[in-house]
Protein backbone atom coordinates (compact mmCIF):
# COMPACT_ATOMS: atom_id res chain seq x y z
CA UNK A 1 0.00 0.00 0.00
CA UNK A 2 2.61 2.41 0.61
CA UNK A 3 4.47 1.84 -2.42
CA UNK A 4 0.98 3.06 -4.21
CA UNK A 5 1.17 5.65 -2.00
CA UNK A 6 4.67 6.82 -2.69
CA UNK A 7 3.58 6.43 -6.47
CA UNK A 8 0.46 9.15 -5.97
CA UNK A 9 2.94 11.16 -4.75
CA UNK A 10 5.72 11.09 -7.57
CA UNK A 11 2.81 11.54 -9.94
CA UNK A 12 2.06 14.97 -8.08
CA UNK A 13 5.53 16.21 -8.67
CA UNK A 14 5.13 14.56 -12.56
CA UNK A 15 2.22 16.85 -12.55
CA UNK A 16 3.59 19.59 -11.22
CA UNK A 17 6.37 19.85 -13.63
CA UNK A 18 4.32 19.28 -16.03
CA UNK A 19 1.17 21.59 -15.62
CA UNK A 20 4.34 23.77 -15.05
CA UNK A 21 5.74 23.43 -18.82
CA UNK A 22 2.57 23.62 -19.71
CA UNK A 23 1.70 27.10 -18.22
CA UNK A 24 5.08 28.34 -19.85
CA UNK A 25 4.40 26.90 -23.45
CA UNK A 26 0.38 28.15 -23.85
CA UNK A 27 -0.16 30.83 -21.14
CA UNK A 28 1.49 33.38 -23.26
CA UNK A 29 -1.17 32.20 -26.24
CA UNK A 30 -3.98 31.92 -24.48
CA UNK A 31 -3.85 35.86 -23.03
CA UNK A 32 -2.57 37.07 -26.29
CA UNK A 33 -5.88 35.69 -28.13
CA UNK A 34 -8.08 36.13 -24.67
CA UNK A 35 -7.17 39.68 -25.08
CA UNK A 36 -7.46 40.16 -28.81
CA UNK A 37 -11.31 38.75 -27.97
CA UNK A 38 -11.90 40.87 -25.54
CA UNK A 39 -10.45 44.03 -27.54
CA UNK A 40 -12.81 42.65 -30.63
CA UNK A 41 -15.94 42.48 -27.95
CA UNK A 42 -15.37 45.72 -26.28
CA UNK A 43 -14.93 47.63 -29.84
CA UNK A 44 -17.95 45.90 -31.07
CA UNK A 45 -19.84 46.36 -28.32
CA UNK A 46 -19.06 50.28 -27.46
CA UNK A 47 -18.19 51.33 -31.06
CA UNK A 48 -19.52 49.59 -34.12
CA UNK A 49 -22.56 48.52 -32.87
CA UNK A 50 -23.46 52.01 -31.68
CA UNK A 51 -22.01 54.02 -34.69
CA UNK A 52 -23.91 51.47 -37.18
CA UNK A 53 -27.46 51.46 -35.76
CA UNK A 54 -29.08 54.06 -38.14
CA UNK A 55 -27.23 52.17 -41.42
CA UNK A 56 -28.17 49.02 -43.12
CA UNK A 57 -26.93 46.86 -46.37
CA UNK A 58 -29.08 45.57 -48.65
CA UNK A 59 -32.02 45.88 -45.91
CA UNK A 60 -29.91 44.10 -43.68
CA UNK A 61 -29.36 46.06 -40.22
CA UNK A 62 -25.22 46.92 -39.68
CA UNK A 63 -25.27 45.98 -36.34
CA UNK A 64 -26.75 42.35 -37.31
CA UNK A 65 -24.15 42.46 -39.85
CA UNK A 66 -21.45 43.63 -37.76
CA UNK A 67 -22.33 40.92 -35.15
CA UNK A 68 -21.54 38.08 -37.70
CA UNK A 69 -18.36 39.43 -38.43
CA UNK A 70 -17.46 39.41 -35.00
CA UNK A 71 -18.96 36.53 -33.89
CA UNK A 72 -16.87 34.45 -37.18
CA UNK A 73 -14.00 36.22 -36.39
CA UNK A 74 -14.30 35.38 -32.85
CA UNK A 75 -15.06 32.13 -33.01
CA UNK A 76 -12.02 31.34 -35.30
CA UNK A 77 -9.96 32.53 -32.82
CA UNK A 78 -11.87 30.73 -29.45
CA UNK A 79 -11.18 27.36 -31.56
CA UNK A 80 -7.64 28.26 -32.62
CA UNK A 81 -7.10 28.70 -28.84
CA UNK A 82 -9.16 26.22 -27.43
CA UNK A 83 -6.92 23.43 -27.22
CA UNK A 84 -4.25 25.34 -25.39
CA UNK A 85 -6.86 26.39 -23.25
CA UNK A 86 -8.09 22.48 -22.73
CA UNK A 87 -4.16 21.73 -22.41
CA UNK A 88 -3.66 24.37 -19.65
CA UNK A 89 -7.16 23.34 -17.77
CA UNK A 90 -6.28 19.77 -17.84
CA UNK A 91 -2.81 20.31 -16.84
CA UNK A 92 -4.38 22.43 -13.68
CA UNK A 93 -7.18 20.16 -13.12
CA UNK A 94 -4.54 17.12 -12.96
CA UNK A 95 -1.82 18.63 -10.65
CA UNK A 96 -4.46 19.86 -8.54
CA UNK A 97 -6.03 16.31 -8.45
CA UNK A 98 -2.81 14.96 -7.48
CA UNK A 99 -1.68 17.32 -5.06
CA UNK A 100 -5.13 17.01 -2.88
CA UNK A 101 -4.65 13.22 -4.13
CA UNK A 102 -0.82 13.26 -2.03
CA UNK A 103 -2.22 14.91 1.01
CA UNK A 104 -4.83 12.45 1.14
CA UNK A 105 -3.08 9.16 0.40
CA UNK A 106 -5.44 8.80 -2.15
CA UNK A 107 -5.24 6.01 -4.75
CA UNK A 108 -4.43 6.31 -8.08
CA UNK A 109 -8.10 5.59 -8.98
CA UNK A 110 -9.69 8.52 -6.78
CA UNK A 111 -7.07 10.66 -8.21
CA UNK A 112 -8.56 10.33 -11.96
CA UNK A 113 -11.79 10.84 -10.53
CA UNK A 114 -10.84 14.26 -9.12
CA UNK A 115 -8.89 14.94 -12.34
CA UNK A 116 -12.07 14.53 -13.97
CA UNK A 117 -14.53 16.18 -11.89
CA UNK A 118 -11.98 19.02 -11.68
CA UNK A 119 -11.60 19.41 -15.32
CA UNK A 120 -15.73 19.34 -15.74
CA UNK A 121 -16.21 22.32 -13.47
CA UNK A 122 -13.58 24.34 -14.91
CA UNK A 123 -15.44 23.40 -18.40
CA UNK A 124 -18.76 24.67 -17.58
CA UNK A 125 -17.05 27.69 -15.78
CA UNK A 126 -15.88 28.66 -19.04
CA UNK A 127 -18.51 28.03 -20.83
CA UNK A 128 -20.81 30.12 -19.02
CA UNK A 129 -18.83 32.73 -19.13
CA UNK A 130 -18.47 32.61 -23.32
CA UNK A 131 -21.77 32.56 -23.19
CA UNK A 132 -22.59 35.77 -21.38
CA UNK A 133 -19.74 37.34 -23.08
CA UNK A 134 -21.44 36.80 -26.53
CA UNK A 135 -25.30 36.50 -25.75
CA UNK A 136 -26.22 40.30 -26.92
CA UNK A 137 -24.50 39.87 -29.96
CA UNK A 138 -26.42 36.30 -30.46
CA UNK A 139 -29.81 37.92 -29.76
CA UNK A 140 -29.06 40.95 -31.94
CA UNK A 141 -28.94 38.28 -34.83
CA UNK A 142 -31.71 36.47 -33.69
CA UNK A 143 -32.83 35.79 -29.68
CA UNK A 144 -33.70 32.37 -30.85
CA UNK A 145 -30.37 31.56 -32.05
CA UNK A 146 -29.47 33.03 -28.39
CA UNK A 147 -32.14 31.00 -26.64
CA UNK A 148 -31.16 27.39 -28.10
CA UNK A 149 -27.05 28.25 -27.08
CA UNK A 150 -28.18 28.82 -24.04
CA UNK A 151 -30.80 25.45 -23.69
CA UNK A 152 -27.47 23.63 -25.21
CA UNK A 153 -25.05 24.73 -22.89
CA UNK A 154 -27.12 24.17 -19.70
CA UNK A 155 -28.14 20.38 -21.03
CA UNK A 156 -24.85 19.61 -21.55
CA UNK A 157 -24.05 21.30 -18.39
CA UNK A 158 -26.24 19.45 -16.45
CA UNK A 159 -24.71 16.13 -17.25
CA UNK A 160 -21.04 17.60 -16.93
CA UNK A 161 -21.95 18.92 -13.51
CA UNK A 162 -23.51 15.34 -13.04
CA UNK A 163 -20.35 13.55 -14.09
CA UNK A 164 -18.70 15.84 -11.99
CA UNK A 165 -20.58 15.09 -8.73
CA UNK A 166 -19.82 11.03 -9.53
CA UNK A 167 -16.13 12.03 -9.59
CA UNK A 168 -16.12 13.36 -5.98
CA UNK A 169 -18.44 11.04 -4.50
CA UNK A 170 -15.68 9.07 -2.65
CA UNK A 171 -14.13 12.15 -1.37
CA UNK A 172 -17.34 12.66 0.13
CA UNK A 173 -17.63 9.32 1.09
CA UNK A 174 -14.42 9.63 2.86
CA UNK A 175 -15.29 12.47 4.75
CA UNK A 176 -18.10 11.75 5.75
CA UNK A 177 -16.90 7.98 7.32
CA UNK A 178 -14.41 10.00 8.63
CA UNK A 179 -17.08 12.32 10.14
CA UNK A 180 -18.72 9.09 11.56
CA UNK A 181 -15.37 7.44 13.30
CA UNK A 182 -14.59 11.30 14.89
CA UNK A 183 -18.15 11.38 16.44
CA UNK A 184 -18.39 7.33 17.26
CA UNK A 185 -14.81 7.81 19.29
CA UNK A 186 -16.21 10.37 20.95
CA UNK A 187 -19.50 8.39 22.18
CA UNK A 188 -17.37 5.64 22.94
CA UNK A 189 -15.00 7.33 24.47
CA UNK A 190 -17.23 9.45 26.65
CA UNK A 191 -18.71 6.22 28.25
CA UNK A 192 -15.49 4.72 28.76
CA UNK A 193 -14.75 7.90 31.13
CA UNK A 194 -17.99 7.70 32.79
CA UNK A 195 -17.55 3.80 33.80
CA UNK A 196 -14.31 4.01 35.61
Amino acid sequence: MAAGMDDVEERAREAYVSTIRELRESAPKVLVNIGIVVLLWAFTKYVFIPLSAEYALFGIPLPQLISIIMLIAVALLIMGIARECLDLVDAAATYAAYEFGARRRASEEEVENYRVGLRSILYVAIAALLFTLFKEFLNMLHPALSAITLLAISVWAIFTLVRAGRAFSRLAEYYAREWAEKLESRMTGGRGNDEQ
